[in-house]
């Protein structure tokens, strides 16, 4: 078949996905199904997939999505408990004591404590929609600017898992990537500390919060260039933390200069009987304990051997998932709620009331986790045969899969213009998989190939798809659908990917950009 047409074919329901949600105003959820239903029809009938494989490749999809989906499910919990008993309210008292300017607002939550809370595992998409709103913002932003600064440092989130995990897949070195990937976040980093300045306020918004932006996202960019130099391979996953820890100490710093108060003592009074701040920040103080805890090599191969190989999870051939259970961060989720519950639960029927909003919350943004992981899965593995007992491509066949279909098209079209265009690969990677590690290792092969046809150095380039696919979190369904569960506003996701689209493509661009200078030099 004509390269084109399987081109057209194999982002057909990436098409589908985009135009039901921005134009059709549908769910995420249904089109993330309406989506994955698309891939599998196309990898079956034209990419020659057998539907067995393109069903183990779903559940191979939905069962890797633990990470993701099962986060989402167990913070959702955490929040909704935090939310009814009057966690939420009081630390919002605080915040607002602390940061009165909207744009400080945004800088201390979404790029500070947001980049610091998503580097140790957990997810700002899910703790600080209510916060955004109680503090007075839209749905919109409040929905908008978690998503957008899930991921300022991009691949240093999540402990560094989108470096490590095609790091340890492929047989390159982590931290070379991840010297790569800091070159460029000052840059990006930067803009999207502007990007949220812009999409919540607009211009003036950008205007009144200028400096605050420049320096919160050029610390962050910065302390990731320092760290990631100073601290050892093995340390790489600790290189967010830091930095997201660095940006907050300098932010406070400013508002002491500014002559503005830094402390606890709440600027306005609060309603008899409310919670002391500890309390309120019980489960998160705990999750922020667990999940530095369990980043200790020791600790993390020490929790793994409890349960061992049970973990395995055989899907089809030689291909085995391995669940890691105890290493994962929804695991520690699950264990910082049920400490925390007796201290802020005040009885039955509370409880009640919190585990009925829990579910109604929660399913939709978990299902939506696990499709779109699974429709990853099913572009990755079309093409793919089993063969004495191994799942591989047949000799010739790695041209009907389709991801590769849509790599080489960009290649051959854009020629020695691909490092321009290519970190686009990695914002659609992100895109339709809602994580950066799953687009690293989807599109890995993709850029090998291409690098090596263009005669291009590989690890720049792959940084680049690296960083686009950080920045594509504004953009990412899965993340819309669960930041907007947690506020009650589903069916939003379409108005927010058309308010953050613009600023993913323009910093993808740049990317482009910075990606073309540095290997002309």
């Amino acid at each position: 078949m004509d390269l084109a047409f399987l081109f057209l074919l194999a982002i057909l329901p990436i098409i589908l996905i985009f135009i039901g949600l921005v134009f059709l105003k549908q769910s995420g959820t249904l089109m993330a199904i309406l989506g994955w239903l698309l891939t599998v029809v196309i990898a079956v009938i034209f990419f020659q997939t057998s539907l067995s494989v393109a069903l183990a490749a779903s559940w191979a999809g939905i069962l890797s999505s633990f990470g993701i989906s099962l986060m989402v499910l167990f913070t959702i919990l955490q929040v909704t408990m935090m939310d009814l008993t009057g966690a939420i309210s009081r630390i919002t008292a605080y915040v607002k004591s602390i940061a009165a300017e909207r744009y400080e607002q945004i800088m201390i939550l979404n790029v500070g404590f947001g980049s610091f809370l998503v580097s140790i595992g957990a997810t700002p998409v899910t703790m600080l929609p209510p916060i955004m709103m109680a503090l007075g913002f839209s749905p919109l932003a409040a929905v908008a600017l978690p998503c957008l600064g899930y991921d300022p440092l991009t691949s240093f989130s999540l402990l560094a898992v989108p470096i490590t995990i095609p790091a340890a897949a492929f047989g390159f070195d982590a931290k070379a990537l991840g010297c790569q990937v800091a070159l460029f976040l000052p840059v990006i980093s930067t803009g999207i500390a502007l990007g949220m300045l812009w999409i919540a306020d607009g211009f003036e918004g950008v205007k009144k919060g200028l400096f605050t932006a420049l320096l919160a996202g050029l610390t962050l960019g910065f302390s990731a260039i320092l760290f990631v130099a100073i601290l050892p391979a093995s340390a790489i996953g600790l290189v967010g933390v830091f930095s997201g820890l660095v940006t907050i100490i300098v932010l406070f710093l400013l508002r002491a200069l500014r002559g503005k108060p830094i402390d606890a003592a709440p600027a306005i009074p609060l309603p008899e009987g409310s919670m002391p701040l500890w309390k309120a920040a019980f489960p998160w103080i705990l999750l922020v304990s667990f999940a530095v805890i369990i980043s200790i090599p020791l600790i993390q191969s020490g929790l793994y051997a409890i349960l061992g190989p049970v973990q395995k999870v055989p899907v089809i051939a030689d291909k085995v998932i391995d669940l890691k259970l105890l290493n994962q961060a929804y695991f520690w989720v699950v264990v910082s709620t049920l400490i925390s519950a007796p201290f802020l639960v005040r009885n039955r029927t509370e409880a009640k009331d919190i585990l009925s909003l829990w579910v109604k919350r929660a399913w939709s943004p978990t299902l939506a986790a696990m499709v779109f992981f699974a429709i990853a899965y099913v572009m990755d593995w079309s093409g793919r045969s089993v063969v004495g007992g191994t799942l591989s491509f047949l000799p010739g066949a790695d041209a009907l899969n389709m991801n590769a279909v849509i790599g080489l098209t960009l290649a051959l079209t854009f020629g020695v213009g691909f490092p321009l265009i290519s970190p686009l690969l990695g914002l659609f990677g992100s895109f339709i998989s809602g994580s950066e590690a799953s687009s690293n290792v989807m599109f890995y092969g993709i850029i090998d190939k291409s690098t090596n046809v263009l005669s291009l150095d590989f690890m720049p380039v792959y940084a680049a798809h690296a960083t686009a696919g950080g920045v594509a979190s504004g953009v990412a369904v899965a993340k819309i659908i669960n930041a907007a569960a947690v506020i009650d506003k589903i069916g939003i996701e379409g108005e927010v990917v058309r308010r953050v689209a613009p600023v993913a493509v323009a910093l993808t661009l740049t990317i482009g950009v910075m990606l073309c200078v540095m290997l002309a030099l």
